[in-house]
């Protein structure tokens, strides 16, 4: 090869083949066995530290991993780092000249013969260009014979004088293919015996962590939120698991997102934001003892509903993916967790008006309907129990079916009945002796006449009263004009014949009177996504999400979470004034555990 110090440097790209088939033959040699394994030993506890002794080229750093005092979190730093020149000086054997060092720490025999790896791994440093084009020059001569020997007693002495015998060391050699570097790491082996060896090509990082990014969870990693029990106006913390023990850190992009709905605490009990606490803590700690991982202070209104995302990406560290406002939140974890209200108070009175949809398909002999008016029932009782007072809760009762076919305008009226406020022992009985009507239209029934109902009750609403409309239905209101159009089925979608503006009228409901609206719905087979109506589902998805704007369930759902929609705003006012702070579950259920102790 040309002399590298005749002044006829190789062109670029004789360097560049040259770099290329080095990588190519060192990457078949680097290894990286047996790190997982260390790195799970450490996070169950089996060491009470890690040393991490990197040997390059230029450098040599000693690092310790271990956990914190609550043992949570693994931190890493920098115990020493120093440069060869500053370890081994020129009388041991390594010269003051940087080309010269790098060619006898990569192998070179004399002053004249250049390695394509040193030579590539120079002419690409940025050194190489600062210290000017006579940097490093050095006259022909052999390499020392004991260099190796040199280097690996001068590395035993840092490693005596900054590593602990308390931890086990992990020896890491960043300059696979320099032979003496090698050398002088197996003297080191066999001297102060590594716990582990690992070989790795010539790369310096500005910190180790490449080596840890592995390091499995030693503890489970928690979203903390409070619950609301609608029954009895308790609040408790708990938490709801986004990444279990041993769980790894993936790359930023790649990782999966663990995704939560929550929703914001309702009424009068929110302090005006909502705060999403990750934490960290074992499988039975009590609230106390629970680290924070990151907490963050979201933009929400009473009652909102959102979906909160998470992704592992580094031990100990996740990243929130959420396209709302939100901060840091720079309350500690202790105080939110102490403040959290534990009771609300009495509740306002609810005035609760169930519309029930009666019209169902004759085939199944009216059985759609009978589980409908069951429901019903039970979300009446249930909301009687979330309340605790027969005096606070009313109810009133409309049934609406379907426009006949050839209705003209105020030909026929879909509401066929209407029952006015009155206790929940009444309303039960009411709807035991509805029957079912006729299916006539497959797309939409008379729901569109249910707001312009209610607007005749304002004078029947109690004062300062929590109002709810709560839908049990099936298929969406008709249109007021321009109906979705239909792709699958030959029926076409037809307009309310009295040309009902429904989505006006409930907008006033909910602006005037304060009405909340919260449905159940049991979705049509043509609001499937894949093989239903797209148009059409879109409309109705649309229209129920208006008619279910505090809370939309599927049929069959549990009665007291839909009870908890319902009456959770009247129970929104805690005994001590504190608000509730935390994220509230969204009412799903299992998948959130209370704290314990």
């Amino acid at each position: 090869m040309t002399d590298l110090f005749s002044g006829a440097l190789p062109t670029p790209q004789v360097w560049r083949r040259a770099w290329h088939e080095v990588l190519t033959a060192e990457s078949a040699r680097v290894t990286t066995s047996g790190l997982s394994w260390i790195l799970t030993s450490l996070a169950r506890g089996a060491f009470p530290a890690l040393e991490f002794l990197e040997i390059g080229c230029e450098r040599i750093r000693l690092s310790r991993l271990s956990y914190g005092s609550d043992g949570a979190e693994a931190e890493i730093r920098t115990v020493a780092e120093t440069v060869w020149t500053d370890l081994v000086p020129p009388a041991d054997g390594l010269p003051d000249g940087r080309l010269r060092r790098l060619l006898l720490l990569a192998g070179g025999t004399d002053g004249t013969c250049v390695t394509p790896r040193t030579a590539a791994y120079v002419t690409s440093s940025p050194a190489r260009t600062a210290a000017g084009p006579g940097a490093g020059a050095m006259s022909p001569g052999a390499v020392p014979a004991d260099l190796a020997a040199s280097l690996g007693r001068h590395l035993r002495a840092f490693v005596r004088q900054w590593a602990a015998r308390s931890a086990p060391l992990v020896l890491v050699v960043r300059a696979a293919g320099w032979s003496p570097v090698e050398r002088a790491a197996e003297a080191l082996n066999e001297q102060d015996e590594p716990l582990l060896r690992l070989r790795l090509p010539v790369h310096w990082p500005q910190t180790p962590g490449d080596l840890v990014a592995g390091l499995p969870l030693r503890h489970p990693i928690w979203l903390a939120g409070a619950h609301i029990d609608g029954t009895s106006g308790t609040v408790g913390l708990v938490r709801r698991l986004l990444f279990p023990a041993g769980s790894r850190p993936a790359e930023p992009a790649a990782g999966p997102v663990v995704r939560v709905p929550v929703a914001a605490p309702p009424g009068a009990a929110t302090a005006g934001h909502s705060v999403a606490a990750v934490v960290s803590a074992g499988e039975g700690e009590p609230p106390s003892r629970w680290r924070p991982v990151r907490v963050d202070r979201l933009e929400l209104s009473p009652g909102a509903r959102v979906t909160l995302g998470y992704r592992l990406t580094r031990p100990g560290r996740v990243e929130f993916d959420y396209e709302g406002r939100h901060e840091s939140e720079t309350s500690p974890w202790a105080a939110l967790a102490v403040h959290t209200p534990r009771r609300l108070s009495r509740p306002r009175p609810v005035d609760l008006v169930l519309a029930v949809e009666t019209a169902g398909p004759q085939a199944d002999g009216g059985v759609a309907v009978e589980e409908r008016l069951q429901e019903a029932t039970a979300v009446v009782a249930a909301v009687r129990d979330a309340v605790g007072d027969d005096t606070v809760l009313r109810v009133g009762l409309i049934g609406y079916r379907d426009h006949a076919p050839l209705d003209r305008r105020h030909h026929s009226d879909p509401l066929v009945h209407r029952v006015g406020l009155s206790s929940a022992t009444s309303a039960a009985k009411e709807l035991a002796d509805w029957q079912r009507t006729a299916l006539r239209h497959d797309f939409a029934t008379g729901l569109e006449h249910v707001p312009h109902e209610l607007a005749h009750w304002s004078t029947v609403w109690r004062p300062e009263s929590h109002r709810v409309l709560l839908v049990l239905g099936s298929r969406p209101p008709h249109p007021h004009s321009r109906p979705p159009q239909v792709l699958r089925r030959g029926a076409a979608v037809r307009i309310c014949p009295d040309r009902v503006e429904w989505e006006r009228a409930l907008e006033s409901l909910r602006h005037y009177d304060g009405v909340h609206c919260v449905a159940v719905v049991d979705e049509p087979s043509w609001m499937d996504r894949l093989a239903g109506e797209p148009h059409l589902a879109q409309w109705a998805d649309r229209a129920w999400d208006l008619f279910g704007a505090e809370g939309r369930f599927a049929a069959g759902h549990d009665p007291r979470f839909i009870a908890s929609a319902v009456a959770a705003p009247a129970l929104c006012r805690p005994e001590d004034g504190a608000p509730i702070r935390l994220v509230v579950t969204d009412g799903a259920g299992g998948d959130w555990l209370p704290a314990t102790g």
